[in-house]
């Protein structure tokens, strides 16, 4: 797996992110908006031009700007390095939100993927919070991939899964303090903050509560699931559409999420009724945690999110019209521990992020 150390301040870590990658992060750019755009008009019957697109990340500065200058900084700081402009590299970290935006009235993406877990307490083997996720992705986004280990000259150092040229997305930071997010689609997408900025300040933050406002308080642009963990044992679930936001403080046993909405007020405002791949990965890792309860540790989320049952449906996708997991993570707070692995997590190697970072040459796990 690929492991990038960023130091020094917002902009000059941006900078040197986009120096580094410039051609991943120029290609993945041109394949992210194109899906954008072939999905805005398969499930929303949308016709739009790449100038569209811009023009929503565009919309999508200033309340960025305002709610995280240091992420919007360190952003400015990519489009530098990378030789791009900053509306570019917004919408290359955002194009989920500005996808939903663009497309509505359209239906849900009965194919896009991401499945999460919290277990807490009795469910867990060591009594510890657990926390991690499938990251499914378009499958050519596979090669852009990667690791990031951000060492701040203010602020938390962090390690995370992401993609080139974009800020944190299922991370950890030195506080104890883990996120993650699945998609979910809400018929009241508009102009705003979009997820990865809104985690980057959450992973930021060095309270569990304050990494929730980071959240709960923006001009969110879109719906999405987000779960929240911290070193003191404590788990927060977060379903939001771009508007409202109900949060949920799992004390024990296990919650998981997919993609469709729990919340009846964002089921209200749901594009289309649950698709089959989602909710057949939600009973799955509900199976698979209920039938681990007491005895479910790091190996057995390595093998509930590698699980492979239900086909097409599985949480462990496989190029299913176009959608691969690309990646997954599990995080263990309590223990200060991050790893992840690149690709299919049931035939790819497993990684300590932090030795990752520490040593370039680091053994995979498993």
């Amino acid at each position: 797996m690929k492991m990038l150390t960023l130091t020094g301040s917002p902009r000059e870590m941006g900078r040197a992110f986009g120096e580094s990658e410039r051609s991943g992060i120029r290609e993945f750019f041109a394949l992210r908006v194109a899906n954008a755009i072939a999905q805005a008009a398969k499930y929303g019957g949308q016709e739009v031009a790449p100038g569209g697109v811009i023009d929503v990340a565009r919309r999508c500065i200033a309340p960025t700007r305002a709610h995280d200058p240091a992420g919007f900084e360190e952003l400015t700081g990519i489009a530098e390095g990378a030789g791009m402009e900053v509306e570019q590299i917004v919408a290359l970290n955002g194009l989920t939100d500005i996808r939903d935006v663009l497309s509505w009235p359209g239906q849900l993406d009965a194919f896009g993927g991401c499945t999460s877990f919290i277990a807490q307490g009795d469910v867990t083997a060591d009594g510890r919070v657990l926390v991690g996720q499938t990251w499914d992705l378009a499958s050519d986004n596979m090669p852009f991939v990667m690791g990031v280990h951000r060492v701040p000259a203010d602020g938390p150092e962090t390690w995370c899964l992401t993609t080139a040229g974009c800020l944190s997305l299922i991370g950890l930071n030195s506080e104890g303090l883990a996120v993650g997010t699945t998609n979910i689609r809400t018929t009241d997408a508009r102009p705003g903050v979009t997820y990865l900025s809104l985690i980057h300040k959450a992973l930021s933050s060095r309270t569990l509560d304050a990494a929730s406002a980071a959240i709960t308080e923006a001009l969110r642009a879109g719906g999405h699931y987000y779960y929240l963990a911290d070193g003191g044992g404590r788990a927060l679930a977060i379903e939001c559409s771009a508007r409202s936001h109900t949060l949920t403080e799992v004390t024990s046993g296990y919650f998981n999420h997919t993609n469709h909405c729990r919340v009846d007020g964002n089921v209200a405002i749901e594009g289309a009724a649950p698709s089959s791949t989602s909710l057949a990965r939600l009973s799955r890792i509900d199976a698979l945690l209920g039938d681990g309860a007491g005895r479910f540790d790091v190996a057995a989320a390595r093998a509930a999110l590698g699980d492979d049952a239900n086909g097409s449906d599985a949480i462990r996708r496989v190029d299913f019209d176009g959608i691969s997991t690309n990646g997954a993570v599990i995080m263990s707070p309590e223990r200060g521990h991050i790893e992840a692995c690149h690709g299919l997590p049931d035939s790819n190697p497993w990684f300590d992020l932090k030795a990752l970072a520490a040593d370039a040459g680091a053994r995979p796990l498993a």
